[in-house]
C-alpha cells in the first residue's frame, strides 16, 4: 500500500458541516474502494503496482455540496477526484492527498420527452435511463461499459463508444448543456443552460466549450466535478417494458414485430469491408456490431463450464464457431410493416450481393442476443471467462482500415490466446467493431488473462504494450486510446491536441487540485519533450517493451 495520510481533525470537522457527519468516510475499506487500481475494475490496487488510497471519502447531495468540498480541499492544500459510477479506475484517487468526491448521492433522472432528451446527474445510470427513456419511445447511448455506467461520465469526462453508435451517435455529441465544479470550486453552466433557458442545446448563448471539456475523450476527473447534463435520446419503435423471454442465466428478449435481427458472415474481410460500405450508405440498420466468435460463445451459453462442454463437443452453433469471425451482427428498426420489409429486403440483398450469408439462429440464441445488443448487457459475459481483462487499439478511423485492424490485433496477442498460450483461449485477434453515425470505426480488441498468475499477466502487459508500437510503426488508422502521458509519447503525429489541453488545464487548474493519471500532465520538463523524439524508437523496441511487460505483469496489472 501507498503511504497513507492522515485527515485532520479539523479538515474532517469542515467535511463533516458540508456533507453530514454520515456522508463522510475514513475506514480503510471504504478507502480502499477508491484506491487507485491502475486497470478497467478488474483487480484492487491496494498492495499491487500502484495502489493509492485516498486521505477521505465525501458524499455530497447538491452541486453546491459539491463546490463546498472542492473548496475545503483547496483552502487545506488537498487533491479531490470525482466518481460516479466507478466502473474503472480513472474515477479513483491519484494522489495519498486526495478526497474522494463519490456522487451516488446525486442520481437525479429527468426526462424531457417533447425535446428528445434527459436532465441527469452523475449516478443515473444507462440502464435506468434507458428504462425510463423506453417509456416514451426513445432510448440512449449506452457504451462499452454497459447499463450500469455514468452517461453523465461519458459524456463530459471520458470515453463514450458503444454498440448502438450508428443509431444513437456517440456522447462526444450527446452532451448538450452541461453544469460544472471547477477546480476553483465555481459552479458554472454552459449552453442553453448558462442564461436559464433550459439544458436543450451546448451551444448558444453561453459559453461553448463542449469541445475542450470532452472532445473525443475527456479530462477524466482532471477539469472538475460536472454534476448536471442535458442528454440527447433517441427515437425507437419500442415503448415500454420489454417482453422478457428465457431463464436466468439465459434471458433474452422478444425481438419486436418491426425489427429485423439478423447475424451475416462473409468469407473474407474484404468482402466483409465491401458489405459494410454498402450497409452504411444505404443508412439500413440501427445496430451494426461484429464480436469474435468466442464472445458469441459466451453469450449464448449460460456458463464457463457450459461453453467449454459445448466447445469439446463440438456443439458449439455455427455462429460461435471460429471459422465465422468475419460477421456483423444487424438490427433494423422501422416504423411500419412496409420499412420493414423494405430495409430487411436491402439488407439480405446487400450480404448476398458482396459474398456473404446469413446464419440460422435459434430462437433462444437470436433472443439472448438481441437483448444484449439493444440493452448492451454484453460486458458481464466478456468479464465471465477469467478475472482480468484489458483492451487495446481503439482504432477511430475508416473503415478502409478494418483489415489492417484484424491483423494487428492477431498480430499483438501473438497466439497466446490459442491453445497452449498465456493467455484466456479465444479467437485469433478478439476485436469488437461497429459504426459510428454510418461514417467511420470503432475497433479494440479485448485481452482476457488470469490474474492470479504471472506469466498471464507478463502475457498480457506485452499484448497491451505491443499494441502502441504496431500502431506507431505501422499505423492502424488514427489510435484513440493514448490516455495521460501517451499522449505526449504519440507526439503531435496528429496534431497537436496536448499543446492546447494543457493550457486549458494549467490556467484553469494551476495547481493540479483535481488529479487525474489520465489527462494531459500539466508539465513537461523542456529536455524531456525535446528528447522524446529520439527516445520513442527506444521506449517501444521490443526488448524494452519486454522489459516494461515483466515489471508492470510481476507487480500485478
Amino acid at each position: 500500500m501507498s503511504r497513507k495520510i492522515e485527515l485532520p481533525p479539523q479538515v474532517r470537522s469542515e467535511l463533516e458541516r458540508i456533507v453530514g457527519a454520515r456522508h463522510i468516510s475514513t475506514d480503510p475499506a471504504m478507502l480502499s474502494a477508491h484506491a487507485w487500481n491502475t486497470g478497467v475494475g478488474k483487480v484492487p490496487g491496494a498492495e499491487k503496482f500502484a495502489g493509492i488510497w485516498p486521505v477521505a471519502v465525501v458524499l455530497p447531495e447538491s452541486t453546491e455540496e459539491v463546490a463546498a468540498v472542492v473548496k475545503c480541499c483547496a483552502r487545506h492544500k488537498l487533491h479531490f477526484k470525482a466518481h460516479s459510477t466507478g466502473y474503472g479506475s480513472m474515477s479513483n484517487a491519484c494522489s495519498p492527498e486526495t478526497v474522494v468526491i463519490d456522487l451516488r448521492r446525486m442520481n437525479r433522472l429527468e426526462i424531457d420527452a417533447k425535446n428528445r432528451m434527459a436532465i441527469i446527474g452523475p449516478y443515473a445510470t444507462a440502464g435506468a435511463l434507458q428504462a425510463e427513456a423506453l417509456k416514451h419511445g426513445l432510448t440512449c447511448h449506452i457504451v462499452g461499459a454497459g447499463p450500469a455506467h455514468s452517461p453523465l461520465a461519458s459524456a463530459t469526462s471520458l470515453l463514450g463508444v458503444g454498440v448502438t453508435s450508428q443509431g444513437t451517435s456517440m456522447n462526444a455529441r450527446n452532451l448538450l448543456s452541461w453544469e460544472w465544479v471547477t477546480p476553483q470550486g465555481d459552479i458554472v453552466r454552459g449552453g442553453t443552460a448558462g442564461s436559464g433557458c433550459g439544458w436543450f442545446a451546448g451551444e448558444g448563448p453561453g459559453p461553448g466549450v463542449r469541445g475542450m471539456i470532452r472532445g473525443f475523450c475527456g479530462a477524466a476527473g482532471g477539469l472538475g466535478v460536472f454534476t448536471r447534463i442535458g442528454y440527447k435520446l433517441y427515437p425507437v419503435p419500442v415503448t415500454g417494458p420489454q417482453e422478457p423471454t428465457g431463464r436466468l442465466p439465459q434471458l433474452g428478449m422478444r425481438i419486436p414485430d418491426n425489427a429485423g435481427f439478423l447475424h451475416a458472415v462473409w468469407p473474407d474481410w474484404d468482402s466483409h469491408r465491401a458489405a459494410t460500405f454498402e450497409l452504411l450508405d444505404e443508412n439500413l440498420c440501427f445496430a451494426m456490431l461484429r464480436m469474435p466468435p468466442d464472445h458469441i460463445g459466451w453469450t449464448v451459453t449460460g456458463s464457463n463450464a457450459d461453453y467449454v462442454d459445448q466447445v469439446k463437443r463440438g456443439a458449439l452453433p455455427e455462429v460461435a464457431q471460429p471459422a465465422s469471425d468475419r460477421n456483423w451482427t444487424l438490427l433494423t428498426l422501422s416504423r411500419s410493416p412496409a420499412e420493414h420489409a423494405w430495409r430487411l429486403g436491402v439488407v439480405k440483398e446487400i450480404v448476398r450481393r458482396t459474398g456473404g450469408r446469413i446464419l440460422e439462429l435459434t430462437d433462444e440464441h437470436a433472443e439472448v442476443l438481441f437483448r444484449n445488443l439493444f440493452t448492451s448487457q454484453f460486458v458481464p459475459r466478456v468479464l465471465r471467462p477469467s478475472g482480468g481483462i484489458t483492451t487495446s487499439f481503439g482504432v477511430l478511423d475508416s473503415f478502409h482500415f478494418l483489415p489492417r485492424a484484424m491483423e494487428a490485433g492477431q498480430e499483438c496477442l501473438a497466439g497466446e490466446n490459442l491453445p497452449g498460450g498465456k493467455l484466456v483461449e479465444g479467437g485469433r485477434e478478439e476485436h469488437w467493431s461497429w459504426p459510428h453515425e454510418g461514417r467511420y470505426l470503432w475497433t479494440e480488441n479485448i485481452i482476457n488473462f488470469d490474474p492470479a498468475s504471472k506469466p498471464a499477466r507478463i502475457a498480457a502487459a506485452r499484448a497491451l504494450l505491443d499494441h502502441f508500437a504496431i500502431s506507431w510503426k505501422n499505423p492502424v488508422g488514427v489510435m484513440a486510446l493514448g490516455l495521460g502521458p501517451v499522449m505526449e509519447l504519440q507526439g503531435e503525429q496528429i496534431g497537436a491536441p496536448q499543446r492546447y489541453i494543457r493550457q486549458v488545464k494549467n490556467r484553469l487548474d494551476p495547481g493540479n487540485a483535481s488529479r487525474s493519471n489520465e489527462y494531459v500532465l500539466p508539465v513537461v520538463p523542456k529536455p524531456v519533450a525535446a528528447a522524446l523524439p529520439m527516445l520513442k524508437p527506444v521506449i517501444l523496441s521490443r526488448p524494452v517493451l519486454g522489459l516494461m511487460s515483466r515489471v508492470v505483469g510481476t507487480k500485478g496489472m
